[in-house]
């Protein structure tokens, strides 16, 4: 009886495609699964177990939920063309970085842990990122800011349904989502938006550069 559930049926979908997360039309997705009832040793043995193996599946855990999520070439795409712009503008505005890239940041007291799409930290290195990056093509998973208010990262952004959302950590210690950068008050975010819908790497590149010289 359950299996037939999954079974495809007729022109119907079966439940096992109705259950996969929405993606956004046109993109390939990223696959995500998520476990409950996971201790802190055990998502350390898995992310062990996993470095031996594993091709790049990226962990998050937050409270006894572990995130395994596998990333799509556009996903990959997008993280670094972001980095890329990111790379011009921090040379071009003369602001010193640490990169961190998708190092691993945990703390066991927290019950969290993550490895984002790109982090970096701001002047200097610090214990944890200033600024994080995350690619969301589909919706669902664990709770991504609530993992990083643990870890008190001053800015969080996500690239959501081609565009980019900025959350910024506000005084009562909560997310609150911005128009605009604080960290990075000169970064023209419509500028960032356009390029990224160049898929010309070359293009979208000397676009941007471009952009930078011209707001000047």
């Amino acid at each position: 009886m359950v299996s037939s559930l999954f079974a495809h049926g007729g022109n119907g979908a079966g439940l096992d495609d109705l259950l996969k997360p929405d993606a956004t039309a046109g993109v390939d997705p990223e696959q995500r699964v998520v476990y409950f009832g996971i201790s802190w040793d055990r998502y350390l043995a898995i992310d062990k177990k996993l470095v031996d193996d594993r091709s790049i599946p990226q962990l998050y855990f937050l409270d006894g939920q572990l995130e395994i999520m596998t990333v799509s070439n556009e996903h990959e795409r997008i993280k670094k063309m972001i980095g890329g712009f990111l790379e011009d503008y921090f040379l071009d505005a003369g602001i010193e970085i640490v990169t961190r890239g998708q190092a691993t940041i945990r703390l066991p007291l927290k019950e969290a842990g993550a490895e984002p799409d790109d982090s970096w930290c701001i002047g200097e290195e610090k214990e944890f990122p200033d600024l994080v990056l995350e690619i969301a093509l589909t919706s669902g998973g664990i709770d991504k800011l609530e993992i990083y208010r643990r870890f008190k990262v001053p800015e969080v952004w996500f690239w959501r349904r081609n565009h980019l959302e900025i959350f910024a950590l506000n005084s009562s210690g909560a997310y609150s989502k911005l128009q605009k950068s604080r960290l990075l008050r000169s970064l023209d975010i419509s500028l960032l938006e356009r390029c990224l819908a160049i898929h010309s790497w070359q293009q979208a590149r000397q676009t941007f550069r471009a952009g930078l010289t011209k707001s000047k």
